[in-house]
């Protein structure tokens, strides 16, 4: 009789915390009301920066949450931006984060968006920023605009102190388009434009032109350095279908034709799994796919137009939508435990990616409860290089670590996660 309770009583806690939790899109508060959403940046599962303006492309702003969005604070700060609407963002932590304008200009805020510095790029000078991206703290680039027959594309490895101008060249008229970016690591960068082709290259330029199906790429997303996937539309920019490459954009395939104009197209690196967001039959429409954008599926029905997306991890993210709207994806409590997170069942070490990297990489593990947490890379003789994470006391939950390995030679390393019984070992390599 015991036993026979045991069970039951196993049973009712698995479908209280599975089957009535599911994992799904749900409205969060914007608290500027009716404003558009144009770039959204993840730095954790907890931690997003979003930015925007109103439709006529004036009065910009930025919002930020460290707690999943509840709520979502106005952290514009000082930013001089009554005239000028933001289009890109990219966070770096919960108080760091960069910004791009329509008229050119960069801002930088380290305190949480308090104060904002006015960022100076080198000549030629953009009149629109397409996409900021950083790979760590120091290590990143700015896209914007062309300029006469040049990209204007810049690249940093000191944090923004020093920016290198180094876009490529071209003949007729291109632009860009805002988040219409991918990079998977500094060797591997790719940006749409709106004259059949997307530029390839890495961190300090070497950008090649690459022909693609249609006139506009609006959206690019790379799951790895071979596959990818881009929303491309004709002259008309209605959609013609999400192109599919399997050679890092040397050739590309028709594929899914979506219903209306998709603005937002993001992957989680190293998964299957890609979104995009836009337009649907009335309002707005999440699309989903799960194997590397072959089919795809209305995942969820907003009701305005989505304008971007982000994601920490395969189920942690955010859509921002024109009028302001603001969609998390993560796991929906039910009513009777609406207080509670699904937390890992296991204790789980996964790959980094990438994998080679150069210089960072990301380390994901997984903690089905509170425990102390060590997280420690050694060299292929077993010396210990660096603790990355030190005895330190973690809530149950998923994690994210970026790891740079500027400082280190090139060579396999190993990183070791150690909490309470559970440990676990995984190789990794870093070329320069």
């Amino acid at each position: 009789m015991k036993r026979f309770k045991l069970i039951i009583s196993l049973l009712v806690f698995f479908y209280s915390t599975n089957l009535f939790a599911q994992l799904g899109w749900q409205a969060q508060t914007n608290p500027v009301t009716g404003w558009d959403l144009n770039s959204a940046w993840a730095v954790d599962v907890n931690t997003c920066w979003m930015c925007g303006a109103t439709s006529l492309q004036t009065l910009g702003y930025v919002i930020r949450t460290t707690n999943g969005g509840l709520p979502w604070t106005n952290v514009t700060g000082d930013m001089p931006v009554s005239t000028v609407g933001l289009y890109s963002i990219c966070g770096i932590s919960a108080t760091e984060a960069w910004v791009g304008a329509n008229d050119g200009s960069v801002y930088h805020t380290t305190n949480s968006g308090s104060h904002w510095s006015y960022v100076s790029l080198p000549s030629p000078v953009t009149q629109f920023i397409d996409a900021i991206h950083f790979f760590n703290q120091n290590t990143g680039f700015i896209i914007g605009d062309p300029l006469t027959t040049q990209w204007c594309y810049y690249w940093t490895t000191n944090a923004g102190v020093n920016w290198t101008s180094a876009g490529p060249s071209f003949t007729g008229a291109e632009a860009g388009w805002n988040n219409g970016y991918a990079a998977l690591d500094t060797g591997h960068i790719w940006f749409g434009t709106n004259n059949t082709k997307i530029y390839r290259g890495g961190l300090k330029s070497g950008f090649v032109s690459i022909s693609t199906l249609g006139l506009n790429s609006i959206g690019i997303a790379f799951m790895n350095a071979n596959t990818g996937v881009a929303a491309m539309t004709n002259v008309s920019n209605l959609v013609l279908s999400f192109n599919v490459t399997t050679n890092g954009g040397t050739n590309w395939t028709a594929g899914y034709t979506p219903a209306g104009v998709q603005n937002g197209l993001k992957c989680v690196p190293g998964t299957p799994y890609i979104w995009s967001c836009g337009a649907g039959s009335s309002g707005g429409v999440i699309l989903q796919s799960t194997n590397y954008g072959v089919n795809w599926t209305n995942q969820y029905t907003m009701s305005a137009a989505g304008y971007c997306l982000t994601f920490a991890t395969t189920d942690r993210g955010w859509a921002g939508c024109s009028t302001g709207l603001i969609y998390r994806y993560a796991y929906t409590p039910d009513e009777v435990n609406n207080s509670k997170e699904i937390f890992p069942k296991d204790y789980l070490l996964e790959q980094n990616y990438p994998n080679p990297f150069n210089p960072t990489t990301k380390i994901n593990y997984d903690l089905p409860k509170d425990a102390k947490v060590t997280l420690i890379i050694y060299d292929i003789l077993g010396r210990e290089m660096k603790r990355v994470v030190n005895n330190e006391f973690k809530s149950a939950g998923k994690y994210s670590i970026e790891f740079n390995g500027q400082p280190f030679a090139s060579g396999v390393y190993f990183y070791r996660l150690v909490s309470d019984k559970y440990v676990e070992v995984k190789k990794m390599v870093l070329i320069k």
